[in-house]
């Protein structure tokens, strides 16, 4: 496999948008892939459901997942760290675990994530410096730390630092149709909370629940006050209505990366689809006669050109060792 660009290198070459639709698993990476997107990002959210069937995971199997999913595709990989482990002794050491692993990026957002969610004390004891926490929107003075936690961790790889609000909500009707009743801190907060996320050295920034039509005034300041690159995070259409008619649209104002989720709905709708023919016909015609130009042979393993020269170089050793003889 080539020698994967990271996103400052995609970013810096592009005269447009990058596109990292959102993908769970190794084969939803390989799909993207092969479709010629150069970046994806691991959704929390459905690499979780995936790999346990709910809506949480543990960190290790969360890094087990992601570890998997980088070593299986071309594509520069984001990482939707969440609260990266929600003090910054643990993001340094769940953060650094992905860089070295070969991540390009990492999102580290302002909200608990369900596991530390509770955090009644930080600090050390026999320093008499903690604090208890118990709210899920997360301090912002903590965050930045673990946004400033998680930028040392990356230093020396080509894994990137997304500084992530969560907090920004849509109340007002400032937000996607589908998010109206969330509450939250605003949009001149998240703007606060995001030049601290700058200021602890994250290159890009990405606020959340601003994919909605008419929110250009929202993009604009944004970009306008927040230093640095800027994702637009989960490019979304409420009843058939998109944010923009077309992402340049959103390059001209100052982002650089785009998300989106597109890969696990078109799963769940193809296996429903699938698994009700073969459940109603009683066969496999629909499925087997249906190879839609990428048949399942094309992800495996040996047409990789890296794994095909390994596996010659075993088979290379065994047919030399037929004949072998004891001295």
């Amino acid at each position: 496999m080539a020698a994967k660009k990271s996103f400052q290198q995609l970013i810096r070459e592009k005269s447009e948008i990058l596109w990292a639709p959102c993908v769970y698993d190794c084969v939803s990476a390989k799909c993207a892939e092969t479709i010629g997107f150069e970046a994806v990002t691991v959704s929390s959210f459905e690499q979780m459901v995936s790999f346990t069937g709910r809506p949480y995971m543990t960190q290790d199997e969360m890094f087990l997942s992601a570890e998997n999913i980088v070593r299986s595709t071309g594509c520069a990989v984001l990482i939707d760290g969440e609260d990266g482990g929600g003090t910054p002794m643990q993001v340094y050491r769940n953060v650094k675990r992905y860089a070295e692993a070969g991540a390009m990026a990492i999102t580290i957002e302002d909200q608990f994530y369900g596991a530390t969610l509770g955090v009644h004390a930080i600090g050390v004891d026999n320093a008499h410096r903690n604090y208890a926490i118990r709210s899920r929107i997360m301090p912002a003075e903590l965050w930045a730390s673990n946004v400033q936690a998680a930028v040392e961790a990356c230093s020396g790889t080509d894994c990137m630092v997304i500084a992530r609000i969560d907090t920004k909500g849509t109340m007002n009707g400032t937000g996607p149709e589908k998010f109206k009743d969330q509450e939250g801190l605003g949009l001149e907060e998240s703007i606060r909370r995001a030049q601290m996320g700058v200021k602890m050295g994250a290159p890009m920034t990405m606020i959340q629940q601003i994919c909605y039509p008419g929110g250009r005034h929202e993009w604009e300041e944004i970009c306008r006050r927040v230093p640095g690159w800027h994702c637009y995070p989960d490019l979304h259409a409420d009843n058939g209505e998109p944010d923009v008619d077309d992402v340049a649209e959103l390059y001209g104002i100052g982002f650089q990366l785009l998300t989106c989720h597109c890969f696990q709905k078109g799963a769940w709708k193809g296996m429903l689809e699938y698994g009700r023919r073969v459940f109603q016909d009683k066969n496999t015609i629909y499925t087997e006669n249906d190879d839609f130009g990428y048949p399942i042979w094309q992800l495996n393993p040996f047409t990789f050109a890296d794994e095909a020269e390994e596996c010659d170089r075993w088979i290379d050793t065994i047919d030399s060792l037929k004949d072998f003889q004891a001295d």
